[in-house]
Order: structure tokens, then sequence, then C-alpha cells
């Protein structure tokens, strides 16, 4: 491995042990922590459905669109660096959050909610801004939960402007069919 990366990496466990622990030191942080690592991607979804119930269907039809491409390319990116979870991994890290062992590599949650914002500033701007900094919230959350390194969720964030363009095609498809699906 070359030095550089092995650096990278050992700052990328540290960041996860000085976030976890900051959470797990303070009853409010750590409460605070678990709600958004389990909920916020919940809100990302209800915005969404929001969306589509104020007449903006091709949108949210577009954003499902986009986190099925984002979940393939976040599950290819696994496969490619089978990183386990940091509180399966590092020592003194505790998952403030329930959730199973697996891959950690890359942030699913945060490549999806990005998708769905650059969809959503589209159709509506402020709406879009608000899905982006709710997607940031989560992955910062599930970093100091301890479900993730701050890499995975860095490396997200390519793969959602990335994805949109992959699903184009797929898009335009479900915008023009938009009245026959719904």
């Amino acid at each position: 491995m070359p030095r550089v990366l092995k650096v990278l990496l050992e700052i990328d466990d540290e960041l996860v042990r000085a976030l976890n622990g900051l959470a797990r030191d303070n009853s409010a942080v750590r409460a605070g922590t678990a709600l958004c690592a389990r909920w916020l991607s919940f809100l990302e979804i209800g915005l969404m459905l929001l969306l589509g119930a104020t007449g903006r269907r091709s949108a949210a039809w577009q954003m499902l669109v986009a986190v099925a491409s984002v979940y393939a390319a976040c599950e290819f990116g696994g496969l490619v660096w089978r990183r386990r979870r940091p509180f399966e991994r590092l020592d003194g890290i505790s998952p403030l959050s329930s959730h199973a062992g697996g891959r950690s590599f890359p942030s699913r949650h945060v490549a999806s909610g990005l998708a769905m914002a650059a969809i959503g500033k589209r159709a509506h701007p402020g709406l879009g801004a608000l899905m982006e900094a709710i997607a940031w919230m989560l992955g910062l959350s599930r970093v100091m939960a301890g479900l993730h390194y701050p890499s995975d969720v860095i490396s997200a964030a390519p793969l959602a402007p990335g994805e949109l363009l992959r699903h184009f095609t797929v898009a335009v498809f479900v915008v023009h069919a938009d009245s026959v699906l719904l």
C-alpha cells in the first residue's frame, strides 16, 4: 500500500474515533446523532414525496431512477473496496444507531441524498438546497455514529452527479411516461 494512502486511511480512522468519541461523551449529542443517522434518510424520502405531491411528479420519478443508479454504483464500489464499518473494524468505536455489519464504502445514503438534491434543485431550488444540506448532515451523523468513515461520505459525492448523467436516458423516458405511469 502506498505511504500516502496509508496515512490518509490512518487519518480517516482517527477522525471516526474523534467524532464518535465526541458523540458518545455528551448525552444530547449522542441522542441527536443516533436520531439523525437513523431518520434523516426518511426525511429525504418525505421531501421527494412532497415534491411529487406538489405537481413535480417527473422530478420525483427522476429521483427514484437516480437512487437506483446510485445504489448500483455504490454496490460496485463496495465490491472494489471491501472495507468493514468502523464499529466492526476499530477498537473504541461504539455504534450509536443499530446497524448490521457489512461494507462501509461508499455511503449509499449520502450518494442517494445528493443525487436527489441535484434533481430537486432543478425542480425547486430551495427544496433541493435543503435536501443537499440534509444529505451532508446525514453523512456527518453516520460518521459520528460509527457507521461510516469520512472518506465513505466524501467519496459518495462524485457518484451522485456521475450517476445523474448515466441515468439521463432512463429519466427522459420516465419524464415522458409520467402521465402514463401515474
